[in-house]
């Protein structure tokens, strides 16, 4: 059950700083088809959580607690690091099947992503199935409130400021993790 909520409120909280979000809510304003954009996102977090989930499964036998906890620390520190400085923007463009485009896009970009890296982390080191579904979770809650709400409300929000709060947050849980992982603390 700790890997459910760690790995849901940890996509919660980077989700909300990731590019990807407002590249959705783009996305759904453009195409004014916010439930195939809806759908290809939740597609999209749907195979790269599970592939997520899958790898950390296979990779948590392998290590020991501390070196698990260590990984979590990492994946947490990463994730402060781009909430801080985010990533560059995608464009959305033209497509003419939002479902398919936004699916594929989120798809490649989950390959790279800090919301991706904890759910691995957070699978490695507990239950993987468990974290799988909390990081598809987090992430759904964000991008379904950036699909309906559109670019025009997500524009609105202070991202910035939160993009602080929210590192300095998880720079905090993964110094702490560290430093519990070394028995420095």
């Amino acid at each position: 059950m700790d890997s459910l909520m760690a790995a849901m409120v940890a996509a919660l909280l980077i989700r909300a700083t990731d590019p990807t979000a407002s590249y959705v809510a783009r996305a759904a304003d453009r195409s004014r088809k916010a439930g195939a954009v809806l759908a290809g996102a939740l597609a999209a977090i749907l195979v790269t959580h599970a592939i997520a989930a899958t790898a950390g499964y296979l990779l948590g036998p392998h290590m020991t607690p501390n070196p698990k906890r260590l990984f979590v620390a990492l994946a947490l520190i990463v994730a402060a690091s781009g909430t801080v400085w985010p990533g560059k923007q995608l464009d959305p463009g033209e497509a003419r099947h939002p479902l398919l485009g936004v699916a594929s896009r989120l798809i490649a970009a989950g390959w790279s992503g800090r919301t991706e890296f904890v759910t691995l982390a957070l699978a490695a080191s507990g239950t993987a199935a468990l974290a799988g579904v909390g990081g598809f979770v987090g992430s759904a809650v964000v991008l379904a409130f950036a699909a309906l709400g559109g670019d025009t409300i997500w524009r609105t929000l202070p991202h910035r400021m939160a993009g602080f709060a929210i590192g300095a947050v998880l720079t905090i849980a993964g110094c702490w993790m560290a430093f519990s992982a070394l028995r420095l603390i």
